[in-house]
């Protein structure tokens, strides 16, 4: 009886799995609101803010329990950057929507994903795996701590409305700044990897 062939569950894709489901719940968390700060829509920033936390995480780990494990998989080095992709992107339009990031930000973030995308989708067309560069994976690690940095504002300010914690709006400017700061970092990395990627792969586009 042949083998049956298909995607294995195991430890390192759950976590690309676990990543792309983030997704649409820290959408949900960020943008829900049910009234003044303190309330489940408040604290559901909090919420969002430990998730994007592990979700960096698991980002980091699931290539090393793979490696670790023998797990490496074609499933896990496709997916694994759209897991981050998604992520990324559903947080940075709310971010926008929120009036933490300027709109012509993610729309640079939005040009290099699709872009890369497409890249990857026609490189496995001709049956190449596209594999992460050095860049492409500080580019995440920055990108993660952006959202992060500008996640932390927001906490605050439901911890402080809701009297669990007193902090002074100077602070809240300079944690903005610091925020701002990281996001225009993490937007070089982003640029400087893609075009990498272009360089290193487009020879082998048909």
């Amino acid at each position: 009886m042949a083998e049956k062939k298909g995607i294995r569950l195991n430890l390192a894709n759950q976590l690309t799995l676990f990543r792309m489901a983030s997704a649409p719940v820290l959408m949900v968390l960020l943008l829900t609101d049910s009234g003044p700060p303190g309330l489940a829509g408040d604290w559901g920033k909090v919420a969002a803010l430990l998730l994007t936390l592990v979700a960096g995480i698991t980002d980091v780990y699931d290539g090393v329990v793979a490696r670790a494990s023998n797990t490496v998989s074609t499933f896990g080095k496709f997916c694994d950057p759209v897991a981050d992709k998604l992520m990324i992107t559903a947080l940075f339009v709310v971010f926008v929507e929120l009036g933490r990031t300027p709109a012509w930000i993610v729309v640079l973030l939005l040009f290099r994903e699709f872009a890369v995308l497409g890249l990857r989708l026609l490189l496995a067309g001709g049956g190449t795996v596209m594999t992460p560069t050095q860049w492409a994976k500080y580019k995440t690690i920055f990108q993660v701590s952006a959202a992060v940095a500008v996640e932390i504002p927001l906490v605050l300010q439901v911890l402080t409305f809701s009297d669990a914690l007193s902090v002074p709006w100077v602070s809240m400017i300079y944690y903005a700044q610091i925020a701002d700061y990281t996001t225009y970092v993490a937007l070089l990395f982003t640029l400087v990897s893609g075009a990498e990627y272009f360089v290193l792969y487009w020879r082998h586009l048909e």
